[in-house]
């Protein structure tokens, strides 16, 4: 790595002179907003709010885009640029439908005088990113307290067509985020950019809507949207009204994957939240049994251990096999001579689901229709899992289960750790191989190749972390020239 001098505000750094000018920055410590930058993904420069001053240059440059060269001076926060981007963020807002910022449109408050943690707590304001919202924090940083241009009416309908990703265009700041995402890391090739200038949309193939369009329901897309324009369908209202009803027993499960979230959502010092502190706040809230996802999980990895050994002795080709609701979706649509070699296993979630149905209900005399299955949980195709097979009955990720415990007066923080509830198995049960471990979703393009031994037996393996991963192995094993005995997908 050939590393080069520039100079930041003032100060010389030693930088990778590959880098851009954001890159630099953010490894030094030195903060420069943007909207539509994700690490992982080429820049666009779509929302030219990282613009910074570069000695030289007649204009202001997307920091984002600009490659550092040797010797460079560069500023990031002079008067100019502030009015640069606070002008950008009040174009945009004129644009978006203030579902926010209700007391903003009262007129009785001010940017600086809202806390996000506040907003979580106001009923009157009708976005599920109020609070939490990525263009709402840079109006709060530059204070667009009033905005000086028009405000057009916005009324795209929404489209609830999935019943579990929303899409809501009247947020749609244009980033490009969901569409860099859909086609150049999962290929599924659903959303695209129509029109030009202020015409500009983002819409799923043909314009159709998300459940008539290739859309496999992976959820990336939620994961990268900066505003409310993408969000998987909340339920919590649902949710507190049956942890709240004496005729209804509840239950949920906690996945270690939203652990991360909720430890920035509270901003604590702590880069993991304790999942005894998240047992304790679901039960304040009315949550009857509390289960962590660690023993749900090496279910499911035994489950995918009995399918994979059973494929093994029939099946001379290599073997595909995914947990991965959105996955499958997407083996079936895009490589259909594939799809009856698929080997399926169950995930957590629908482990959980048979566990509390079958064994709990049974041993304890509870009447299954009294019951309700919550899963808290990251990802869209667990929501799309539980709306179109009934799984679980609610799915809550990290960020809606956040705005549940403020709007109830719950901080985790603050209580006392409960352990959670038992799931009882039969230790012959466990455990099983590594291989079918949890896998974390990633934006590389680099697949992980590994060996595992099973029954004895060496097996040369691949593991696929997003559908772009998982597109180029299949495409090797229709192609008849796949290196790999077992191949495991992911979405």
């Amino acid at each position: 790595m050939e590393m080069i001098n520039i100079n930041i505000n003032g100060k010389v750094f030693s930088v990778d002179a590959e880098s851009t000018i954001l890159e630099a920055a953010t490894a030094n410590g030195i903060h420069i907003p943007t909207l539509c930058t994700i690490k992982g993904i080429d820049s666009r420069a779509s929302c030219r709010i990282c613009v910074v001053e570069v000695k030289g240059e007649r204009v202001f440059q997307p920091a984002c885009a600009t490659k550092v060269r040797k010797g460079m001076e560069v500023d990031t926060d002079t008067l100019a640029i502030r009015k640069s981007r606070k002008t950008t963020l009040e174009l945009l807002l004129s644009r978006h439908a203030v579902d926010c910022h209700h007391c903003l449109r009262i007129g009785n408050s001010r940017c600086d005088d809202l806390d996000p943690a506040f907003c979580e707590m106001c009923f009157f304001c009708e976005c599920v990113k109020d609070g939490c919202c990525e263009l709402q924090a840079l109006a709060r940083e530059y204070k667009v307290d009033v905005l000086p241009y028009p405000h057009e009416n916005i009324d795209q309908k929404v489209d609830k067509s999935t019943g579990s990703i929303i899409r809501n265009s009247n947020k749609c700041v244009k980033c490009r985020r969901c569409v860099d995402v859909c086609n150049d890391i999962q290929t599924v090739h659903n959303l695209s950019i129509i029109n030009r200038g202020s015409n500009t949309k983002i819409v799923p193939e043909m314009d159709k809507n998300m459940k008539d369009s290739p859309c496999v329901q992976c959820g990336r897309c939620v994961d990268v949207c900066p505003t409310g324009a993408l969000f998987v369908e909340e339920h919590t209202d649902e949710v507190l009204f049956y942890t709240h009803n004496y005729g209804i027993e509840t239950a949920a499960l906690v996945s270690s994957n939203t652990l991360k979230k909720l430890a920035e959502l509270f901003r604590m010092e702590t880069p993991v939240m304790e999942a005894e502190l998240v047992v304790a706040g679901l039960r304040k809230i009315g949550v009857d049994y509390v289960y962590t996802d660690e023993v749900v999980n090496q279910l499911s990895a035994k489950d995918g251990e009995k399918a994979l050994l059973k494929a093994l002795e029939t099946e001379k080709e290599t073997v595909i096999i995914t947990d991965s609701y959105a996955a499958e979706k997407f083996v079936k649509q895009n490589f259909a001579k594939l799809a009856p070699k698929l080997v399926t296993y169950d995930s957590p979630q629908r482990i959980f689901s048979k566990y509390m149905k079958q064994n709990f209900a049974g041993d304890q005399n509870h009447n299954t229709s009294d019951f309700r299955l919550i899963a808290v949980t990251e990802g869209g195709e667990n929501a799309a899992d539980a709306y179109e097979n009934k799984s679980v009955d609610f799915v809550i990720p990290a960020r809606e289960l956040y705005s549940i415990f403020i709007r109830t007066g719950v901080n985790p923080k603050k209580r006392q750790p409960l352990k959670p509830d038992s799931i009882v198995v039969s230790p012959k049960e466990l455990p099983a191989t590594v291989f079918f471990a949890p896998v974390e979703w990633s934006m590389e393009k680099d697949i992980k190749q590994t060996e595992f031994v099973l029954s004895g037996n060496r097996i040369k393996a691949a593991i696929a972390t997003n559908l772009g991963q998982v597109g180029v192995l299949l495409e090797e094993v229709q192609n008849g020239n796949s290196p790999y005995r077992v191949i495991r997908i992911n979405a």
